[in-house]
């Protein structure tokens, strides 16, 4: 009898492991992170853009110094990343952008310095592309029509000698920091400038139409973003196609100008 109660004891004792009032490891407390709740701390709010300001404002956001930290946690731990954020801009003077409500304060304070300031002057461009055909010759040829642009074609010599043809011409008066389109009777052209010191920088996409060879396909593209100086034109693409003239191996050249507006 004895044995058996000892026995009925230890088995009680051994039963505390389950007891529900025995203590628990502590548990780490999850941090009110703003940043990884849905939709976090960005909120969008609308910006006036002072008189003139808006080609500056464009470029401090797409420069990145914009940026504001966030703190994402991952397998590997808290981590900080840079957002960039994107403003949608409504007009000429305001913009909407998605931010944390320091960052709008940060901005509207920006402004507020910028606006005063003495504004910079808005540039206006004529900017002219040309397509250029360039067959083979027995000389350098260089039609009336592209005198303006003849003594920039002289100095291919690389290419050999050349018949050069302009197949295409299209021109457009275009703001600092606008955006714009325009189609020809084959160019189709998509730009955006911003001015410099010494020159403009230009993005540009450049499309000539299937259909001018007679092909239901599309023709060639040149997208790219390069520094382009004042009133000198420049080849900014080439591509080797069929001659559509008279049969004799060509190659098309894509030439841009830029020439402040009066």
């Amino acid at each position: 009898m004895t044995r058996m109660l000892a026995l009925v004891f230890l088995l009680g004792c051994s039963g505390r492991g389950h007891d529900e009032s025995a203590p628990r490891p502590p548990v780490a407390d999850t941090p009110n992170r703003p940043d990884q709740m849905i939709g976090g701390n960005v909120i969008p709010q609308s910006h006036d853009v002072p008189k003139g300001r808006t080609t500056e404002i464009r470029a401090l956001f797409e420069s990145g110094v914009m940026s504001y930290p966030i703190s994402v946690v991952t397998q590997a731990g808290a981590q900080t990343q840079f957002v960039n954020p994107r403003p949608v801009f409504v007009g000429d003077n305001r913009f909407v952008v998605g931010a944390p409500p320091a960052m709008h304060a940060a901005i509207d304070q920006l402004i507020k310095n910028m606006d005063k300031a003495s504004p910079s002057l808005s540039m206006t461009y004529e900017l002219t592309f040309w397509v250029v055909e360039a067959s083979d010759a027995p000389k350098t040829e260089i039609p009336r029509d592209l005198a303006e642009v003849g003594p920039m074609l002289e100095k291919l010599s690389a290419l050999g000698k050349r018949r050069f043809k302009s197949l295409d011409r299209v021109s457009v008066r275009s703001r600092d920091g606008a955006e714009t389109k325009l189609t020809g009777r084959m160019l189709k052209v998509e730009h955006k400038l911003l001015s410099g010191p010494d020159g403009i920088e230009l993005e540009v996409e450049l499309g000539i139409k299937g259909t001018w060879a007679d092909k239901p396909e599309a023709g060639p593209t040149v997208e790219t973003k390069l520094h382009l100086p004042i009133d000198q034109p420049i080849v900014i693409g080439d591509s080797a196609q069929d001659a559509i003239s008279d049969g004799a191996a060509n190659l098309l050249l894509y030439v841009v100008r830029a020439k402040r507006a009066e």
